[in-house]
């Protein structure tokens, strides 16, 4: 998944199920937070957990947001099926998981 292709009109057709940490994880992809120490500064300011919501940009950068939603769609199987399969394909397993909470959260 190329990131350039996230819009806001795609943000805004998936942002209903997702959690504002991945909201705002989005919106840093986007842009609009900045970069650097400026984007530490915005999301601090803006009352976020920069460290937090950095590992979910860095996720969703490295095509993580495909593997989640796949995970979503059962293609990884459960449990320790499911970290087995995600690490023999090259993933972190507990980052994918991460993203996958987020997305499911309300």
């Amino acid at each position: 998944m190329a990131i350039e292709k996230i819009n806001d009109e795609i943000l805004n057709a998936v942002s209903g199920g997702m959690s504002k940490d991945l909201q705002v994880a989005y919106a840093v992809c986007r842009g609009d937070y900045g970069n650097g120490q400026a984007r530490i500064n915005a999301l601090t300011r803006a009352g976020y957990d920069y460290n937090k919501i950095q590992r979910l940009v860095n996720g969703l950068v490295g095509g993580y947001d495909k593997v989640a939603r796949d995970v979503i769609n059962g293609k990884y199987g459960d449990g320790q099926v499911r970290v087995n399969a995600l690490r023999a394909a090259g993933y972190d397993a507990v980052l994918v998981q991460d993203i996958v909470n987020s997305m499911l959260a309300k």
